[in-house]
């Protein structure tokens, strides 16, 4: 069964706007590099419905082929280059993880 990793990021008040988008980038790359990495999208939340982000500015919604995926994902080393510019340009105290499979 497909997981869908859904985090929601922070980003820090002083963050290069350029870094974010590179980090962005940089994550969507990893699709293909990961095995059981399906699909990844980074964006901000739409315009619509970002009063309710509750100060969330960024969101990814990572989709893996199965659970066993989830361990490979955050393992890979793209994911250290991703996590290291995460680390540049996000409040990591306010990150919100959450896991679902069907």
């Amino acid at each position: 069964m497909p997981v869908y990793h859904i985090a929601l990021f922070k980003l820090k008040e002083d963050a290069d706007p350029k870094k974010v988008r590179e980090w962005q980038d940089l994550a969507c790359g990893m699709v293909g590099q990961v095995p059981g990495l399906l699909d990844l999208q980074a964006a901000p939340p739409l315009e619509l419905t970002a009063p309710m982000a509750k100060g969330f500015d960024m969101g990814v919604v990572v989709v893996l082929d199965y659970l066993e995926s989830l361990a490979t994902f955050f393992t890979h080393p793209s994911h250290d280059e991703v996590n290291a510019l995460y680390e540049q340009v996000c409040d990591h105290s306010s990150t919100l993880g959450y896991d679902i499979e069907f």
